[in-house]
């Protein structure tokens, strides 16, 4: 298990994120078997490189979950773009970098929607769900205000942000300099 480089480039959704989920799943196999036989064996980190403009929620929680219940630390490394469902991935990181030159961005959750009233009723209050759940994550794992997360929808805007605006909110840990 030499290969702990990890890279998430394309939208987020199912093919995406399963290469990265099947990944994570086998280091922490081998790591939990070295764990057992050996007595002073220390994990290595996984390392996932992240340039993406985001995509499916559903995809992107799945994967957060995985990072999450991984023993092996995962560390994330945006260089690029950290847009949307991705910016929630790269917060999930227990250790978090930026290039000097990367950018982040925040919007509310986007879905398609339609069909008959009934139907977009529920669509709607699943919309409202998937939202909470981003926000609250992301509030829980930064320094971003819930109401500063809410101006922004209000007012259905992008909120792009640099390195520097990523490390002061508390999004990323350190910025890597060149």
């Amino acid at each position: 298990m030499n290969e702990r480089t990890l890279y998430l480039f394309d939208g987020i959704n199912k093919s995406s994120v399963k290469d990265v989920i099947e990944s994570i799943i086998k280091i922490n196999q081998f790591d939990e078997a070295k764990d057992k036989k050996e007595k002073d064996y220390k994990r290595t980190p996984i390392e996932l490189i992240i340039n993406s403009n985001g995509g499916s929620v559903y995809d992107g929680l799945g994967l957060i979950d995985v990072i999450e219940h991984s023993k092996t630390p995962v560390h994330t490394y945006v260089y690029g773009l950290a847009a949307s469902m991705s910016l929630l991935i790269a917060v999930s990181g227990h250790k978090r970098y930026s290039g000097r030159l990367s950018t982040f961005m925040y919007h509310s959750v986007s879905n398609t929607i339609g069909g008959h009233l009934e139907h977009l009723r529920n669509r709607l209050d699943e919309v409202q769900r998937l939202q909470n759940i981003y926000d609250e994550y992301l509030v829980s794992k930064t320094n971003f205000k819930l109401e500063d997360l809410k101006s922004v929808q209000d007012h259905q805007r992008d909120w792009f942000m640099s390195p520097e605006e990523a490390l002061k909110l508390g999004i990323v840990d350190e910025m890597i300099q060149g």
